[in-house]
């Protein structure tokens, strides 16, 4: 009794411990509150140069500095829209009297960006979900980067995401390291619909955005390209040819039986003569007669288990009948 007892608190606590985190994720961006300096009114931005001169002569520069009133609906512009009034902080010079970035909680640093750069799918993005801020990845005072990061595109992200970044170094790879396409041609940091990748429809619709050949429709088509292109590529990188998560045929393996002539076995011209009929039932005539030379008891398994794409080379679909009796047409071969 005690043995359950003590398992139903535990299970009691892990209960109310995911529900804590659970409702932790759960509040949205702006149900956080907007930092500010209570009492302090906004005294502009030469004020701040009189201390700050080369922080505020840089920041002039970028876009931020640049941007008209007009454009930001009321809500303000320089450096007291993000960092609060500064009337209390030029008359003590205390740094508790400003809003100090560094003094902020991720969720707090993000909202104070969140009130201009509306982002619909934020809350729901992997990088609000797991506590990183705007500023772990922009720059908002000069030096910084194309779109203000703080590193480019893919350094950034390799920062936190090592893994992807040894997947990239895969002998089958999208071309990243060679500098032909950017994490942020796929996905999108901020959020979406889909995983946070750039499509608001199908997974497979932002592969298809390059690999459109691929798309059809096809008369015969093969399932999972329908489904999800993952299903049978790594898109980060891997050690089959074509992204495949694993070499052929193991990759077919894992939804289709083995091609019923791989059981068969062989003629051997050692023990075999032309017309009989081998072990296996079956016969080897002399339309061909270079097979004699090359066939061996093991040569069906060789030929029917290493690569299926070498008959069914129309693997993504096809509009032509295979012509195969046990494919029904839908064998992919042509």
């Amino acid at each position: 009794m005690k043995k359950r007892l003590s398992w139903l608190s535990f299970l009691l606590l892990l209960a109310a411990f995911t529900n804590i985190q659970c409702a932790k994720h759960a509040v949205p961006p702006t149900s956080v509150s907007m930092p500010e300096v209570k009492g302090a009114v906004n005294v502009g931005d030469q004020a701040c140069a009189d201390c700050h001169e080369e922080a505020c002569n840089a920041f002039a520069k970028t876009i931020h500095g640049r941007i008209a009133p007009f454009e930001t609906a009321g809500l303000g512009t320089g450096c007291e829209t993000c960092h609060g009034g500064g009337s209390l902080h030029v008359e003590s010079e205390d740094p508790g009297d400003i809003i100090a970035f560094e003094e902020l909680t991720s969720a707090q640093q993000s909202r104070i960006c969140l009130d201009c750069h509306t982002m619909f799918h934020w809350a729901g993005s992997e990088h609000y979900l797991n506590d990183v801020s705007c500023l772990q990845c922009h720059k908002m005072h000069p030096p910084a980067g194309k779109k203000l990061l703080a590193k480019s595109d893919p350094e950034g992200c390799y920062s936190c995401h090592m893994d992807i970044q040894a997947k990239v170094q895969y002998p089958s790879h999208h071309p990243i390291r060679e500098g032909k396409m950017d994490c942020s041609d796929c996905h999108n940091p901020h959020g979406s619909m889909v995983r946070g990748l750039k499509t608001d429809e199908r997974l497979n619709d932002l592969c298809l955005n390059c690999h459109a050949s691929k798309q059809g429709p096809f008369v015969f088509e093969h399932a999972p390209v329908l489904e999800d292109c993952t299903i049978c590529h790594a898109p980060h990188g891997a050690i089959a040819n074509n992204l495949l998560k694993q070499n052929e045929p193991f990759i077919c393996l894992q939804c289709h039986e083995f091609h019923f002539h791989a059981g068969k076995v062989g003629y051997d011209k050692s023990t075999d003569s032309a017309g009989t009929a081998v072990s296996a039932g079956y016969y080897v005539t002399g339309q061909y007669p270079e097979a004699f030379s090359l066939s061996k008891r093991s040569s069906f398994k060789r030929a029917w288990t290493t690569k299926c794409t070498q008959c069914h080379f129309k693997i993504h679909g096809s509009d032509l009948p295979s012509q195969a009796v046990p494919g029904q047409g839908k064998a992919l071969t042509r």
